[in-house]
């Protein structure tokens, strides 16, 4: 089945003069990606006839049961052993927002999930990113390895030179306490890049 299908069978009803699956196929195209749809607010959904609270509500709480799936699955096992998890995570997450948003994924010394936190939002460089208040939430929460992720609104994967300054330059400050850094992530609405898969992550 479509999405659009898979969509129309959530809905269930449209409104006079459009079906559930006209209406679905409008919202994909509006929105762009099932996780931003998912991730709509009730004001960005108001206008389309057919759409009222409780729709919007059961949208919401299909993208709540969607994150906790992902957070369960990488809270029992090996991160490195599901890196495309990941990434579908982290799409879903912060892929569809219009800033930038900067999470980190602080793993155990498993290298299983213990959290994930949104710690900065803006434009991302080393001035807006304080390194020490990364170090201080991996303290704070035992972790002993690191991936950070942040989205580019434009839709443009490829690492900036500020991506990499950064990286380098917390991976140096983490290994002062003992903490690696694993993966920079790099996501947008439709992909995400992992620098490890690329290779340019700092030995």
């Amino acid at each position: 089945m479509t999405d659009a299908e898979l969509l129309a069978i959530l809905l269930r009803t449209g409104s006079q003069g459009e079906n559930s699956l006209n209406l679905s196929r409008r919202l994909l195209n509006e929105f762009g990606s099932i996780s931003a749809l998912l991730n709509a607010s009730y004001k960005d959904l108001h206008p389309f006839k057919g759409i009222g609270v409780a729709k919007w509500s059961q949208l919401k709480v299909i993208y709540e049961l969607v994150q906790r799936s992902f957070l369960e699955k990488l809270q029992q096992q090996n991160v490195l052993s599901s890196t495309g998890l990941v990434k579908n995570y982290l799409i879903s997450l912060i892929g569809h927002k219009e800033h930038e948003v900067f999470v980190c994924l602080y793993l155990d010394n498993h290298l299983r999930l213990i959290s994930c936190h949104e710690i900065f939002r803006g434009s991302i460089d080393e001035t807006t990113v304080h390194i020490r208040e990364i170090a201080k939430e991996c303290l704070l929460r035992n972790a002993s390895y690191l991936i950070i992720a942040h989205n580019h609104p434009s839709g443009h994967l490829d690492p900036s030179e500020a991506d990499l300054t950064l990286t380098h330059s917390l991976h140096k400050a983490l290994q002062l306490i003992e903490i690696q850094l694993l993966d920079h992530c790099i996501v947008a609405r439709h992909g995400a890049v992992s620098l490890m898969d690329l290779k340019i992550m700092p030995k």
